[in-house]
């Protein structure tokens, strides 16, 4: 009898919701050095996913230069993990992908003019990470980048779907589904536990569209991070949205930043509480927090380029605990002090 309440002890313990494993993680490379607790480097964080596979890991990833990376990719393959990448053409070469190569690992190049941005990756059909983090050793130490892990093995075949058009079929820079009822069985929606998530990739899904809708449903905050936001649309929809009164503050890459395609001069002359990064590197984000709930984040920028030629993902959580990690982030790049909070 004692066995058995130990026994059924212990099985109520593995259920109660703290037992679980955490649904997500979530990572920032943090390039001033600043001491930040509980902050992980999203390196740290896809070196563990790559130890931890036990069948396979996929990775889209627009540039593989981190030797670090490549020898967790080599180690992985090696001891039987079933390894394969796509990376973009431009970015095809150097010491990082010809060890990869030499290892045996299959590669897969674009075949386009535009450019294949995305960073993603899927382990055991079980695990995502996605964000705006190059595998690099720039985009890990000197860049300011963000990424999420979410154990689901619902959105890690959102995201399958989309590696083995690329890897297995060869399309690149797909602007529709294939098939006449393709547009109607593409999934995007998970629900893991309370949190929604929905995740879009470029060009098929015309995600400027969808970020679009979703900004114009903001009731009360807008805090973005672009390393590139050159989008007419969503540049007047934001100064729409602070004309009446929504509160808008933006943090732009200096790069760039000043060229007549930019935002960031016509927010300044509305009056917006926009500024340029204090990284003498780069920064790198691709990051919207609406009303302090909902976060976009991925590889898409604010471009033309991102939404009609490059192969790019968003993923979208509606989540305050997620989004409070973002706002977090925000604050140290843009100054809480000046954020009016």
């Amino acid at each position: 009898m004692k066995k058995l309440f130990l026994y059924l002890l212990c099985i109520l313990l593995i259920s109660l919701p703290g037992s679980a494993q955490k649904k997500w993680e979530i990572y920032f490379t943090n390039p001033q050095k600043i001491k930040r607790t509980g902050v992980i480097n999203p390196q740290d964080g896809l070196i563990s996913m790559i130890r931890n596979s036990q069948k396979n890991f996929y990775g889209a990833f627009y540039d593989i230069s981190s030797k670090k990376i490549a020898d967790e990719l080599i180690a992985a393959y090696n001891r039987g993990i079933d390894v394969r990448l796509v990376t973009e053409q431009d970015t095809f070469s150097g010491d990082a992908i010809t060890k990869i190569l030499e290892a045996g690992i299959p590669v897969i190049t674009d075949t386009t003019t535009g450019l294949m941005h995305n960073k993603f990756a899927i382990a055991d059909s079980s695990s995502v990470f996605t964000g705006s983090f190059n595998t690099t050793d720039n985009g890990a130490f000197k860049n300011n980048n963000n990424a999420v892990i979410i154990h689901s093995t619902e959105l890690a075949e959102i995201y399958s779907s989309e590696f083995r058009e690329m890897f297995d079929q060869h399309i690149f820079g797909n602007k529709r589904e294939q098939g006449a009822f393709a547009g109607f069985q593409k999934k995007y929606y998970v629900k893991l536990d309370d949190t929604n998530i929905n995740v879009y990739f470029a060009p098929e899904d015309n995600v400027e569209k969808i970020i679009y809708d979703r900004l114009k449903k903001s009731k009360k905050s807008i805090r973005f991070m672009y390393f590139s936001f050159t989008s007419d649309k969503i540049g007047e929809l934001m100064i729409e949205k602070f004309r009446a009164g929504i509160k808008v503050h933006g943090v732009f890459e200096k790069k760039g930043s000043r060229t007549e395609h930019s935002e960031y001069i016509k927010m300044k002359i509305e009056g917006l509480p926009v500024r340029l990064d204090k990284n003498k590197y780069i920064m790198h984000h691709k990051v919207i927090i609406i009303d302090d709930f909902r976060v976009i984040t991925g590889s898409f920028n604010l471009s033309k380029n991102a939404n009609k030629r490059n192969d790019e993902n968003i993923i979208i959580m509606d989540s305050a605990e997620i989004a409070a990690t973002y706002i977090d982030e925000f604050h140290r790049i843009y100054g809480r002090e000046n954020a009016g909070e």
